[in-house]
């Protein structure tokens, strides 16, 4: 098997190709041909578009060297990139606050209430019907 072929249909038909393989790209018709290069065009400009955006994030979310002052009176920490010890760490915090922040079920004494209730509506659709 071919470890650059790529599969793929257009129009109903299905063509298998790798960037080596110059004859199978030959025989390719003209119109199929014009829409494939269309959207891989499609795919380069979003690719491009895509690591503009995480280039300008990136240039927006560092700290200027000019040391400025936290809340502590302290200068801020530098701005890293969180290794992969960090992310677990940042995930299980955001879940714990999740769980935190999470609106508590039903206790007992709710389960109690319920049922006292629905018992106290027969009771008196009993006594009036």
């Amino acid at each position: 098997m071919n470890s650059g072929a790529i599969t793929f249909v257009i129009g109903g038909v299905t063509y298998r190709l790798s960037a080596g393989d110059t004859n199978a790209i030959r025989n390719i018709p003209e119109a199929d041909r014009a829409e494939l290069i269309a959207l891989l065009e499609a795919v380069q400009a979003q690719d491009v578009a895509s690591k503009a955006a995480v280039q300008a994030a990136a240039a927006s979310a560092t700290i200027s060297t000019s040391s400025p002052v936290g809340a502590s009176g302290g200068p801020l920490p530098k701005a890293e990139r969180l290794g992969s010890g960090d992310v677990d760490a940042l995930m299980a915090k955001l879940i714990m606050e999740e769980k935190r922040e999470r609106k508590p079920g039903l206790t007992k004494q709710g389960i109690y209430k319920v049922v006292g209730f629905f018992v106290v509506v027969i009771l008196l659709f009993a006594v009036l019907g």
